[in-house]
């Protein structure tokens, strides 16, 4: 399975979103200790002020409003999807969400696997588009990068995303995110996922043209800098980390990653230039094993010289 093509898509690169509207609301960036901030953003995660119910809604209506605002537990909506079919991809979708949120990624995988797949009749798609439009999702695209959606497809397929290369199936994670239009949101997990899958050249070829225009870009330069280290280029690894490291306002977390990656690059550079100085000085490790194995050599002839030596005048002796 694939992810992306290769080249770039309806001739633009993967990461340019030409859209004046798009469900993306925010991004931050984490060190691996988190922070106060990102705990407290996680604790309100998808926690936005319930619309009112209309009146004379129905029975399934309630229900669902209920288990969305009023619950977090997943199981409620699973029972209300096998109750009323016609509800089921939303119902899925939704618990997976809530199983996402409390990090259940199994669990979610499987849950929003079902809620793509399943059906929703125009009343569930109506209940959707009345109550949900405002209810907001922390999502991982990429290790300790978080952007915050608005309940959408791309949410979803984000979600599904991350858990899919949690459980380690980075294959289906990449295809989930193929049908998605370009952003630098789904282009960092998609980079992310074909770092994963071993596949360098998708990523310089998904990140063409980058430049350090916000901390997410920064982050998605990061991974064109490692991949093109990977592939033995180090004079354009470097120009991307310069251009990760351009911004000054780049979250100190990108600039760590970056300047790591930096540090790493002439690491190599100073292996190899130790790797060519050491090669006159192995030729003389060589020259000197041979002269004291002559040495020895030479060494056992002349014991074995006077012992004779010593033979012979001891026979005389006699």
């Amino acid at each position: 399975m694939v992810g992306m093509p290769s080249r770039e898509l309806g001739g633009r690169p993967p990461f340019h979103d030409t859209r004046d509207l798009t469900p993306f609301r925010g991004a931050q960036v984490y060190a691996p200790v988190r922070g106060i901030r990102r705990r407290l953003a996680q604790r309100v995660t998808g926690r936005t002020r319930a619309p009112r119910l209309r009146p004379f809604a129905s029975k399934v209506e309630k229900q669902v409003y209920a288990a969305v605002f009023a619950h977090a537990e997943p199981e409620r909506l699973v029972v209300i999807a096998r109750a009323h079919p016609g509800w089921s991809g939303l119902c899925y979708v939704m618990a997976g969400l809530q199983a996402y949120r409390s990090h259940h990624h199994a669990q979610a995988a499987e849950l929003l696997a079902r809620g793509l797949a399943g059906m929703s009749e125009p009343a569930a798609a109506a209940f959707a588009t009345e109550y949900l439009g405002g209810v907001r999702h922390w999502i991982e695209v990429s290790e300790g990068v978080e952007v915050e959606v608005l309940f959408s497809e791309e949410a979803v397929c984000l979600a599904l995303a991350h858990s899919l290369r949690e459980v380690g199936r980075p294959d289906e994670a990449l295809a989930v995110l193929a049908p998605l239009p370009p952003s630098m949101p789904t282009a960092l997990a998609s980079c992310r996922l074909a770092e994963v899958l071993g596949r360098p050249h998708d990523v310089v070829s998904w990140t063409e043209g980058l430049a350090n225009a916000s901390d997410l870009a920064a982050a998605l330069l990061v991974l064109r800098a490692r991949a093109l280290r990977e592939l033995g280029r180090r004079a354009d690894a470097l120009a991307a980390v310069r251009e990760a490291l351009r911004r000054r306002r780049t979250a100190f977390a990108v600039k760590n990653s970056a300047a790591t990656e930096r540090a790493l690059l002439m690491l190599g550079v100073a292996r190899r230039r130790r790797g060519a100085a050491s090669a006159p000085s192995s030729a003389f490790e060589e020259l000197r094993a041979l002269t004291q194995a002559r040495r020895a050599r030479d060494s056992e002839a002349r014991e074995l010289w006077l012992k004779d030596f010593e033979d012979l005048e001891r026979r005389a002796g006699e």
